[in-house]
């Protein structure tokens, strides 16, 4: 996904860097690990609920992005640079996914002739996905022996959602919301409110992903605006927020509840954090986001090929895998796009 801005525009790089890379590898991660049992068609141990591990990772990309991005708008508070900024993180890494779906993986793994495949309304609807506005994830017969036959690139469906996030924050910056902290952080706040009380899962019983996932980018955004007093008193607002979180979440079984209460400012308070341990995967570069977009895709390829592997053999070879292709994207196509805005836009 994503999608994330980076933390620091400034070429030079700091001696200690800050954690979301870290965070956002590991969410990433996290996606392929959950996707790992449907793909293999794998029930889960008892004790693992795997599809929330996924939507914890997808929460951590909206909360990060939501931080950073209102950051970069502080800075620079120009809509249409703002928006370019963010098509130069997006796009590149879904062209990748598009053409690696077109071009390698669906030729490789189709049950078609290849002229019947390039030419079906599903391939030619998989390029609309470079238009971030709706996903399109099924390509025709591809992966056909697999537990989940069709399937070529299920987490894009996230991407739209961060799309429609970055419009409506540059939509609050034209209308002049966000140059006022105090009008900016109640709208966030009033947006959190609205999530928690009619679009809340513990109490509707449905799961409004399309509402859920911008409360989260909301809540990143939120202490972005606050971010001074965030610096100054975030740990101790995680001491308070903690046990309201454990008595929702273990007690009265609010597990969305407490984790929308919870889980961002602790990403934010972890991602703050600076170590040299961070500056060295930072120098590798943020493979987190070609990971995110070329993991099913590779993870459906391993299953193909291999479906005899154990589990845990295929998930390694498929993360291991899906790393390499994220570091390739990363360095390849998403980082020299991304040196464009430097050549363009002031940051």
């Amino acid at each position: 996904m994503q999608e994330p801005a980076p933390t620091i525009s400034s070429p030079v790089r700091p001696a200690y860097s800050n954690g979301f890379d870290a965070l956002r590898m590991a969410a990433a991660s996290a996606v392929i690990y959950s996707h790992h049992f449907h793909i293999t068609g794998t029930r889960p141990p008892s004790w693992l609920h795997a599809d929330m591990v996924g939507g914890v990772a997808v929460m951590t990309f909206f909360t990060i992005s939501g931080f950073l991005v209102t950051l970069s708008w502080l800075r620079d508070p120009r809509a249409a640079a703002f928006m370019a900024k963010r098509l130069l993180r997006l796009w590149p890494g879904m062209l990748v996914a598009v053409v690696a779906g077109v071009l390698l993986f669906g030729p490789a793994f189709t049950s078609l002739p290849l002229k019947e495949f390039w030419l079906h309304p599903q391939t030619l609807d998989h390029w609309r996905n470079l238009l971030l506005i709706k996903d399109y994830a099924f390509m025709p017969g591809v992966f056909s022996s697999n537990p989940l036959p069709g399937l070529m690139n299920g987490p894009l469906w996230t991407i739209p959602i961060e799309l429609m996030c970055y419009v409506v924050l540059a939509a609050l910056g034209i209308l002049g919301v966000l140059r006022s902290r105090l009008l900016a952080s109640l709208a966030a706040a009033g947006y959190l409110v609205f999530s928690l009380t009619q679009r809340n899962a513990d109490l509707a019983g449905t799961m409004f992903h399309w509402f859920e996932y911008p409360a989260y980018f909301a809540y990143g955004s939120l202490i972005a605006l606050l971010q001074p007093a965030f610096a100054a008193h975030g740990r101790n607002l995680l001491l308070i927020l903690a046990p309201v979180a454990a008595v929702l979440f273990f007690g009265l079984k609010l597990e969305h509840s407490a984790g929308l209460l919870l889980l961002p400012p602790l990403l934010i308070y972890l991602g703050s954090m600076r170590s040299r341990v961070f500056s060295g995967l930072h120098r590798l570069g943020d493979p987190s986001y070609g990971v995110y977009v070329l993991g099913c895709p590779i993870q459906q390829a391993v299953q193909a090929l291999w479906p005899q592997l154990p589990f845990h053999s295929s998930l390694a070879l498929a993360w291991l895998l899906a790393l390499a292709a994220g570091y390739a994207s990363w360095h390849l196509v998403e980082s020299p796009m991304l040196r464009l805005k430097h050549l363009v836009f002031r940051t």
